[in-house]
């Protein structure tokens, strides 16, 4: 996979950021160069909410979470589900939040890069897998994910959020066809949360 983002050279911004959930504050360090460096962006928050929705009955596991940045998916579902996520970042400062934010709000999870995650891609297998992919990136880059999942998941589930605007219907058919399977697992404000299982349920 060709790599969507490459770090920047100039001076850090970091600033740090709170999310509440279920009565829980979780605070994260941001810096510039990463998506959604002011506040947890609204497809993620809707992506959080449904997929913690959908697992109550069954918490626990690992996931990946896919596209992480500096961590807010992986580290509110995990914490929430007791579940342990492997986030996957291609920008170098990204890993670094990602590390830093686990950290801070006492979540045990792996980060990796995306080749180190590519180069061992036998070696994890995990209970569901999320993502709130980078569409700016291009078509290839989030059908290449959702093939991702697809491949990896043996007994799972795929969640990934999309608006309308952002071609919902061609990716809703690309998890179909990867899959064999797709549901419409949450609708909000124009994001669509999307679902696709492998083995049986």
């Amino acid at each position: 996979m060709s790599h969507y983002f490459t770090g920047h050279d100039s001076e850090h911004n970091y600033k740090e950021i709170e999310y509440a959930y279920q009565g829980k504050r979780y605070t994260f360090k941001t810096d510039r160069g990463v998506f959604s460096k002011d506040r947890i962006d609204y497809g993620s928050a809707v992506l959080i909410d449904a997929v913690i929705k959908d697992r109550s009955a069954d918490a626990g596991g690992d996931f990946i979470d896919m596209g992480a940045g500096y961590g807010p998916i992986g580290i509110v579902i995990g914490d929430v589900l007791d579940a342990t996520p492997l986030m996957i970042e291609v920008n170098p400062d990204g890993l670094l939040l990602s590390k830093e934010n686990a950290s801070r709000n006492r979540v045990a999870a792996e980060v990796k890069d995306r080749s180190e995650y590519d180069a061992h891609a036998e070696a994890f297998k995990p209970d569901f897998y999320v993502t709130n992919p980078p569409f700016r990136a291009g078509k290839d880059v989030v059908l290449d994910i959702i093939e991702d999942a697809a491949g990896r998941l043996e007994d799972g589930a795929f969640y990934m959020v999309v608006q309308k605007k952002q071609g919902m219907p061609s990716y809703r058919k690309a998890i179909q066809e990867s899959f064999g399977n797709v549901e419409t697992l949450a609708k909000d404000k124009g994001y669509y949360v999307l679902k696709g299982v492998t083995g049986q349920f």
